[in-house]
């Protein structure tokens, strides 16, 4: 068999399955927040737009519902779910949520790692990678 068959063989065997998902916590209010990763076209319609942060997590959420009318308007008196998760959340909380989310989406450290390197190489990327990640949480 051909290397170019070996190949497509490969991309035929990858499982297509369900989208990851994680649950966080935000300590100041106890909320638990149950994340999921996006299609890729809805993460690129994310940049760039006002509020990209919040919009993202929006979109990431799957529980609890903040698009629900009753959350927003009623108990939160915000004209929409993005608004009132400006009033519950602090920067840094929206910031470490959408960490996250980063990571269910493929942007963590040693999501994709080069093969071409020698071992060592590879262990010190993997090391230093993850200081990265753990200096930012």
């Amino acid at each position: 068999m051909s290397k170019e068959k070996n190949t497509v063989r490969s991309l035929l065997d990858i499982p297509v399955g369900e989208p990851e998902t994680m649950t966080v916590l935000v300590q100041r209010h106890q909320l638990k927040i149950k994340l999921r990763e996006l299609p890729y076209n809805k993460l690129v319609s994310l940049r760039g737009t006002e509020d990209a942060d919040l919009n993202y997590l929006l979109a990431s959420a799957v529980e609890p519902d903040f698009r629900d009318r009753g959350w927003y308007k009623e108990k939160m008196g915000c004209p929409t779910p993005v608004d009132a998760l400006k009033k519950l959340l602090r920067g840094g909380e929206v910031r470490a949520i959408v960490h996250q989310c980063d990571r269910l989406n493929g942007y963590g450290a040693g999501a994709v790692v080069v093969l071409e390197e020698d071992e060592q190489t590879l262990q010190n990327a993997a090391v230093e990678g993850a200081l990265e990640d753990l200096e930012k949480n």
